[in-house]
């Protein structure tokens, strides 16, 4: 069950929580608001010279950027007045993000000029040449001590492994890709996952001190797209590796070798998977409410059904750059037991396997596209599910699937966020949002 506060205004489909749980930040206009995330009472207001295009809230929650075009601001919550402001000059901000001492900011420039790392406690600034992407291609390991680049020059990527102490170049080492897509640190910080565009299938796997430890491309058929996602599991035991051929690979970090192939077959041919399926509710089908809306008459329930049963499919575009197949989803619940997966080409389709067992625990059959997942923070059989209506939809390994309509008008929920102590999640629209909070039946 849910419990929603009242409905406020936003832009550009923003709510940020604060990484301590207590506040969350939206964009109004050229003002961001600053709102207790449990009564939702203003408690910050900041006024900007123009709509800000970003707002990152520093890991220890004290500090909120917001960024424009071409300046980065920085509000202190303790001192109003307090506030620092970065100018990116004529080559412009693109994006920018916290280091994890959360006293100096990333300014990401248009064009992929550089990367500028400035410091509010020093007031000096470090300048990092030639990355090769400003939204990806890069990270901080989990304890914050380092920070990897992608880069680009004369055609070869290459990795850059920075202090973040004082930013000195720890390790630079070429990568062996055509055209390096995205990379990942391990949880334990161990590894760099490393993977290629969409036109080969290969994925690396380095040590920060640029060691190749291990190299996998799937055996494919000359023209066949490759990898389409990647996550590592909590634990960093398993990498998850989503590929256009419609399969889900778990590579185990001992062998680096695919531990088990996950297949999204048109037909679910086993009897022990329970299919939800949702389906709009009329007087001749109520008695077959399995799971519905808390509500009196609910318009939405799921029915429960057993395979084999035969999953939607779409058309795909195969002369588009990038076509609508294979595994663009593929979440790991916070404890890493169990994995929820979409295959592209079945949008409307959900699947959930447990890798304990290794075995699918469910399938989810929705009658809209499904826009988003999102796994609990806390609660490791809790997921929430948006499908850009005007529902919030939740499943859980023991109370299966339900589906809670927001109380307001014209809303469609097209981004949900957890708060991260996992007791309440906002649900934004393109002009507004809400909370939405848990409650004990």
């Amino acid at each position: 069950m849910l419990d929603f506060s009242h409905v406020f205004r936003t832009a550009q489909h923003t709510a940020h929580f604060s990484p301590d749980a207590r506040l969350v930040a939206t964009v109004v206009d050229a003002r961001v608001v600053v709102r207790d995330a449990a009564s939702q009472q203003i408690a910050a207001l900041f006024a900007c010279d123009e709509a800000p295009a970003h707002v990152a809230w520093a890991p220890d929650a004290a500090l909120l950027a917001v960024a424009t075009r071409r300046t980065a601001t920085v509000w202190s919550l303790a001192d109003p007045q307090w506030r620092a402001v970065v100018d990116a000059g004529a080559a412009g901000l693109a994006r920018l993000r916290w280091a994890p001492d959360a006293r100096s900011l990333l300014v990401f420039s248009d064009f992929q000029l550089r990367v500028t790392v400035w410091s509010l406690v020093a007031g000096d600034a470090a300048s990092i040449q030639h990355p090769k992407y400003c939204d990806r291609g890069f990270g901080f390991r989990a304890d914050g001590r380092y920070f990897a680049l992608c880069e680009r020059r004369d055609g070869k990527d290459s990795l850059s492994v920075y202090d973040c102490e004082d930013w000195t170049l720890v390790k630079h080492f070429p990568v062996d890709t055509s055209d390096l897509e995205d990379i990942a640190w391990s949880p334990d910080g161990r590894f760099i996952a490393v993977w290629d565009s969409i036109l080969e299938y290969k994925i690396l796997i380095y040590s920060p001190d640029g060691r190749l430890i291990s190299c996998y491309s799937a055996n494919h058929d000359p023209g066949v797209l490759g990898i389409k996602s990647v996550n590592w599991s909590p634990s960093a035991q398993f990498l998850a590796v989503g590929s256009f051929d419609e399969k889900l690979r778990l590579i185990n970090n001992m062998t680096w070798k695919p531990l088990i192939d996950l297949s999204h077959p048109a037909t679910v041919p086993y009897p022990d998977i329970p299919v939800y399926r949702e389906a709009a509710a009329s007087t001749n089908n109520m008695r077959n409410i399995v799971v519905g809306v808390a509500d009196i008459r609910p318009q939405i329930y799921y029915e429960l059904l057993k395979p084999p049963f035969n999953v939607h499919t779409v058309k795909v575009e195969i002369d588009k750059l990038s076509p609508k197949k294979g595994v663009g989803i593929c979440e790991f619940s916070c404890d890493g037991r169990y994995i929820a997966s979409r295959n592209d080409n079945m949008p409307n389709t959900l699947w959930i396997w447990d890798l304990v067992n290794l075995s699918q625990v469910a399938l989810i059959q929705q009658l809209s596209a499904i826009k988003q997942i999102a796994w609990n923070p806390m609660d490791p059989e809790l997921l929430a599910i948006s499908c850009t209506n005007s529902f919030v939809y939740l499943w859980s390994k023991e109370r299966g699937c339900s589906a809670i309509e927001v109380p307001a008008v014209n809303f469609q929920v097209g981004q949900i966020k957890w708060c991260p102590d996992g007791k309440s999640l906002a649900l934004v629209d393109r002009e507004k949002f809400c909370i939405a909070f848990l409650v004990e039946e």
